[in-house]
């Protein structure tokens, strides 16, 4: 189930050589919130997995699978009540013939909420 424009919208992007960010304002009327948790929303990890395959797919212009999850780090909650707007910074993308690595760190000003090291194997188009 993809995410964009339902848990969270673009707000802005910017490319350089060695990282792609992409400013996002999180939906906290959005139904995962209801359930986890009422009052209390926080964004799963999972869907913070998926938010970064999905970015990562924008990024590299490529349709992809998560193969493995490399390394990952949930280092501060998200609340979208607390935290808007969020950072996904998609870095050291490496795309080969099948498959995609990434390197992923989800911030906001100078706090860094997540990181992940993925791996991705291009979908047949």
């Amino acid at each position: 189930m993809k995410l964009l424009d339902s848990l969270y919208t673009i707000i802005s992007d910017n490319a350089t050589e060695s990282v792609h960010s992409y400013a996002l304002r999180l939906n906290p009327e959005h139904f995962i919130y209801k359930a986890h948790f009422p009052g209390e929303p926080i964004t799963p990890g999972v869907c913070i997995m998926q938010i970064a395959l999905e970015l990562t797919e924008l990024a590299s212009g490529c349709s992809l699978a998560l193969s493995t999850v490399k390394n990952i780090k949930f280092l501060r909650i998200i609340s979208p009540l607390q935290t808007e707007e969020i950072c996904f910074n998609i870095g050291k993308l490496n795309v080969e013939e099948d498959i995609v690595r990434v390197q992923v760190t989800v911030t906001r000003d100078e706090d860094v909420y997540a990181k992940l090291s993925l791996i991705c194997s291009k979908k047949a188009q």
